[in-house]
């Protein structure tokens, strides 16, 4: 396969690829590049950075199409994948710290963006959801202000992968992980964030269900026999994840502020999970992080 880099280049690709190799000496499921005739891991042409890797076979696999076991698995490897950064690429030993984003912070972009849907008179279908969801998590905000997540900051955090969702997981044909795909948004944050969204985006069915909160619980089980952060940052993880989820309304300012109708799709299942997540607050901490 053939890459060419965009969001990383130079020292930073370095430093990826160092990491890679830790990691699979750490037996984490990576790909490496393959060294140029020259020796190095990338070319250069015209200005641009190219880098070549090995072509796997193997396929992308929601989570939801996964045994209990291999959603335990799978909780594992990114546990692996924690720890293994842990001691290949130290931080320096501070809390990280965060902060949410404010609840009247969060109801003013929501009213900007209700003077941009409330514009356009005689919309179609998006403009009308969007309005919807707009109204309701203003409401939502309105009244559950206290219970934005208290800033206590996490103890456990270092470098992570980034973005880890089914398109960069390859599965084999048994459901075992290949290999951990695209590591461009490399850095540091916490681990307990990247477990609580990986779990949100393999588990979530896109609808009023909600998450699969058997196959969730599986996976941070999994990751927790690996690397245990202990049931504290993990609620507040997923209380922030709800709070950040809530709040944030990306997939609307892209249409009306970016002009960039690409995402559009997505918005009926996060408004969905929203709802559902809102609803289901106990149970979700209960079942993931105890």
């Amino acid at each position: 396969m053939l890459k060419l880099f965009l969001d990383v280049r130079g020292p930073q690709l370095a430093f990826q690829f160092s990491v890679l190799r830790s990691l699979a000496a750490g037996r984490v499921p990576v790909v490496l590049p393959v060294p140029s005739v020259h020796h190095t891991d990338t070319v250069m042409v015209d200005g641009h950075e190219f880098g070549v890797f090995p072509w796997l076979d193997g396929r992308h696999r929601s989570g939801l199409a996964l045994s209990p076991e291999r959603c335990h698995e799978l909780g594992r490897v990114l546990g692996s994948i924690h720890l293994t950064l842990r001691n290949a690429a130290p931080t320096p030993p501070h809390p990280y710290h965060q902060p949410s984003i404010p609840a009247d912070s969060a109801l003013r972009r929501v009213d900007r963006l209700l003077d941009l849907v409330e514009s356009r008179h005689g919309g179609g279908a998006f403009d009308a959801l969007a309005e919807r969801t707009l109204r309701m998590k203003r409401a939502m905000l309105a009244s559950m202000a206290h219970r934005r997540p208290p800033d206590i900051p996490v103890i456990m955090s270092g470098y992570i992968h980034g973005d880890l969702h089914p398109h960069n997981i390859l599965m084999t044909a048994d459901d075992r992980v290949q290999a951990v795909l695209d590591w461009d948004r490399l850095r540091i944050g916490p681990y307990s964030k990247e477990l609580a969204r990986s779990a949100a985006f393999f588990f979530t069915y896109g609808d009023e269900r909600g998450v699969d909160l058997d196959r969730a619980a599986e996976f941070v089980h999994g990751y927790r026999h690996v690397l245990d952060l202990g049931n504290q940052e993990v609620a507040i993880a997923l209380h922030r994840l709800w709070w950040e989820r809530l709040a944030d309304n990306w997939v609307i300012e892209w249409h009306y502020l970016r002009r960039n109708q690409a995402c559009d799709h997505l918005l009926p299942g996060q408004t969905a999970l929203v709802k559902w997540w809102t609803a289901n607050f106990d149970e979700i901490i209960h079942r993931l992080a105890t």
